[in-house]
């Protein structure tokens, strides 16, 4: 059921993916943002915005803030799972597998060396408060227009 705190929290979360995406660009390999990058961040964090934060926003301030830190959370898992993902079927395509269970099992690996290459406190910072700011924003207008 559409509302507006889903709306404000989609909207929100769309420039909250658009941003997150163009400040983890130094951490991708040779500072290249991938093509795919940006349209993924968006599309993720407009799900992310309307079917977790905004789904939830209405609850109050305070709550607001655990509902941005479990968007961001989400946002962060969702993120990392999707380019691994990417880069074991690109992989695979070059046969470097010896079969399905090796690809599946080298998903998470590959999450594992993602989320390392991503380490970094300002990176986590922007996640963390943008989260936070947005669900705020999704509660504002949740509380505003029931």
């Amino acid at each position: 059921m559409p509302t507006a705190g889903r709306l404000a929290a989609a909207l929100a979360f769309f420039i909250y993916g658009w941003y997150i995406a163009l400040q983890a660009t130094p951490f991708f390999p040779e500072g290249n943002l991938p093509g795919y990058a940006v349209p993924l961040s968006i599309g993720v964090s407009i799900l992310v915005g309307w079917m977790v934060v905004g789904s939830r926003a209405g609850r109050g301030y305070i709550a607001a803030i655990g509902n941005g830190l479990t968007g961001a959370a989400a946002y962060t898992l969702w993120m990392v799972f999707l380019i691994s993902f990417y880069d074991m079927i690109r992989k695979s395509l070059r046969r470097l597998y010896d079969g399905p269970m090796d690809a599946i099992v080298d998903v998470f690996a590959l999450m594992v060396d993602l989320g390392q290459d991503f380490y970094d406190i300002n990176l986590i910072i922007n996640v963390v408060v943008g989260g936070i700011i947005c669900a705020l924003i999704s509660e504002y207008f949740a509380k505003r227009y029931p």
